[in-house]
């Protein structure tokens, strides 16, 4: 979230697998069944973590068709300006039930350079042509992450043992994303970046897709803008023209809102980012959904209260999940979850003290999200066959 002298969770990770929703038919006793929601990962298990854990990157691990990879973020109680990047394992068959690794964190702030003061875990994709993790994330020399860089980690052997220290290594000594202070754009933060890579058929390349948050003339983290690649390494700013409020975002965001982490994934024929909201300048942080056709054109954001967690009926408390917050939608073995970080009701009122832990959440629930585009499926009771259609 956004603070003074550090700027909490939020930003972006990436997607998994998506083949065509299916709507899961319900009966009257799965009706009254309970909504599954826990945590995953708890602050208090080691110190680098003890304030908060955040921005779940979950993949298939590409050697162990039965296991899942899961990079993370940590911020310590004793140091809330820094943050670190740990990595956790479970069974497809038990996406509730994470290993930490015992040697975590495996990635920090550099020791010099633009990263020094702290890192924040954006999006992980998995190359198989080079058989190495793409690490995105957000750095600073100070305390709120302003820039965003890349490290490749090779896959190894296990697709796990490997993630370590020494395996992850940053590109080069600059980010490959800084904001860009010339008019339109006008920013002087870039950071949270979501990043889809795409074949192009037509051209034989992959095109690469980047949906950042920003700070400039338009505010603080007033919505998301579109850089794009053709390796990954090298980005290209784009300015929507087509914003009606001209600050080139690429929807049209909430008036007085934050936008931070995302994760962007594609569901059938449809384009999603989850991304974590703070309506009213951060008074309840709450995922929401935009959705797209095209993945550098087109979006438009749903409803901001659709995901909202007060309509998690016997879930939601004020004392567990107030604040939700670094959303990510995955399908698991025919199952959809939402991972995100979640805090109490801080006793001051201010998210930023938040004790924020990592959770899961089982998806029974398949709402709509607009006309024409994919449903999705979201904490909450088992939709009746057909309904969300």
């Amino acid at each position: 979230m956004i603070g003074t002298n550090f700027r909490l969770v939020l930003g972006a990770a990436l997607l998994l697998i998506v083949p065509d929703a299916q709507v899961i038919g319900a009966n009257e006793a799965d009706s009254r069944r309970p909504i599954r929601g826990e945590v995953i990962i708890t602050r208090t298990n080691a110190a680098w973590e003890s304030q908060q854990v955040q921005e779940p990157c979950i993949l298939p691990n590409p050697k162990d068709p039965g296991r899942l990879v899961m990079f993370y973020s940590g911020v310590p109680a004793t140091n809330r300006n820094r943050c670190f990047i740990g990595k956790a394992w479970a069974l497809k068959s038990d996406p509730f039930t994470w290993h930490q690794d015992e040697n975590n964190p495996v990635f920090s702030p550099g020791q010099q350079g633009w990263d020094s003061g702290s890192i924040r875990l954006d999006a992980v994709l998995y190359l198989p042509e080079e058989d190495a993790y793409y690490v995105y994330y957000s750095g600073t020399t100070a305390s709120i992450q302003d820039r965003i860089g890349l490290a490749i980690c090779p896959a190894g052997a296990d697709g796990y043992s490997g993630i370590t220290p020494m395996g992850i290594k940053r590109v080069g000594t600059q980010p490959v994303l800084t904001p860009e202070p010339s008019a339109p754009y006008l920013e002087d933060m870039a950071s949270q970046a979501a990043v889809l890579r795409e074949w192009n058929a037509r051209d034989l390349r992959w095109d690469w897709f980047m949906y950042y948050s920003y700070r400039g003339k338009d505010g603080i983290l007033p919505g998301l803008r579109l850089a794009t690649s053709r390796d990954g390494k090298s980005w290209t700013h784009h300015y929507n023209q087509k914003d009606p409020r001209g600050m080139g975002q690429i929807f049209q965001s909430t008036p007085g809102a934050y936008y931070e982490w995302h994760q962007v994934s594609k569901i059938g024929d449809t384009y999603v980012l989850a991304i974590e909201v703070g309506t009213a300048a951060g008074k309840r942080w709450r995922p929401v959904i935009a959705v797209s056709k095209d993945p550098a054109t087109g979006w438009a954001q749903t409803d901001v209260d659709a995901l909202l967690q007060t309509k998690w009926e016997g879930l939601y408390h004020d004392d567990t999940i107030y604040h939700v917050a670094t959303p990510a939608l995955y399908q698991i073995a025919g199952k959809w979850y939402l991972y995100t970080q979640a805090c109490p009701l801080p006793g001051n009122g201010n998210y930023i003290d938040g004790h924020w832990d990592l959770w899961g959440f089982a998806c029974d629930r398949l709402i709509p999200t607009l006309p024409g585009y994919e449903s999705i499926y979201i904490p909450g009771q088992p939709t009746a066959a057909g309904a969300a259609r």
